[in-house]
């Protein structure tokens, strides 16, 4: 064999063993991967619904204070109405008098 061919077989080695030593290390790291995905979807889903959880409270609460605020307004506007309606009763009370004294 002349150097030139030995030149040439010793970089395809080196090539061919570079190239198998990459594939056997992406395999490990898919392998390492592939153990560790179930464990992370886990976790994810559960952050998710833990997430879901916390914002349906959240929507909650806000529905709750906006009935309570909706409440408390109509409490007030049915206080008014009640004042207006009382004053005017005593508007009558004192027309009659004058209409009867």
């Amino acid at each position: 064999m002349s150097d030139s061919e030995i030149l040439l077989k010793a970089a395809i080695n080196r090539i061919a063993a570079r190239i198998t030593e990459n594939v056997i290390n992406s395999a490990q790291e898919f392998t390492e991967i592939t153990e560790e995905l179930p464990q992370k979807l886990q976790n994810e889903w559960s952050k998710f619904k833990e997430e879901v959880i916390e914002e349906s409270e959240r929507l909650e609460k806000k529905a709750n204070a906006s009935k309570d605020k909706s409440s408390k307004e109509r409490v007030s506007k049915e206080d008014l109405i009640q004042i207006q309606i009382d004053n005017l009763r005593s508007k009558v009370i004192e027309i009659n008098k004058d209409i009867e004294g």
